[in-house]
């Protein structure tokens, strides 16, 4: 990945007794003491990835189509691959490769187009209460990709399949989740 950023952070909301807003004591200072909020943002931009051919065509006629570790025999390379508007349903654009001519390799490099970029933020809200000495129930609510944006995963980088340069899946959407611990 070319750009990676991911920040995180804790924070005690400032409410409750000894607190700088709260002070009394009774029943509200117990329900407004002892929340937290917690966070992870990550960003990063898309992964490169490589085009090759489908593993049952060996067109540079080697006996191997397949090489390990994802090194297919790639297809030539005729045209620009990147397109100004990508959707999901052309991420690249596929008229840039052809089958090279029988028992060559193709021209097309190894990682030279980049996936769909990753953008997430997972958060919680927590409260902690003190039931007696040694005893605490905590209360979590917690959200995973809170923004619910879509994170696409790679598309379809084989030539010569149907689905060529189309993303067909991607990762979780959002997810919420609330626990009850009892700490002691």
């Amino acid at each position: 990945m070319r750009h990676r950023l991911s920040l995180s952070y804790a924070y005690d909301l400032p409410f409750g007794k000894g607190r700088s807003i709260l002070a009394n004591e009774g029943w509200l200072t117990t329900a407004l003491t002892g929340w937290q909020t917690y966070a992870i943002v990550t960003l990063q931009s898309g992964r490169p990835f490589t085009v090759a051919l489908l593993s049952e065509i060996d067109n540079s006629n080697t006996g191997r189509s397949s090489l390990g570790f994802g090194a297919n025999d790639r297809p030539d390379l005729i045209g620009n691959p990147r397109l100004s508007h990508r959707t999901p349903d052309q991420w690249f654009n596929t008229a840039a490769f052809a089958f090279s001519p029988f028992g060559t390799f193709g021209n097309s490099g190894r990682n030279i187009l980049d996936g769909p970029g990753f953008q997430n933020v997972n958060a919680s809200l927590v409260k902690n209460t003190k039931l007696k000495e040694g005893l605490d129930l905590q209360f979590r609510a917690e959200a995973f990709n809170l923004f619910n944006h879509p994170n696409f995963d790679l598309p379809d980088n084989f030539l010569g399949s149907p689905t060529f340069g189309r993303i067909l899946s991607a990762q979780s959407p959002r997810h919420i989740q609330f626990g009850l611990k009892l700490l002691f």
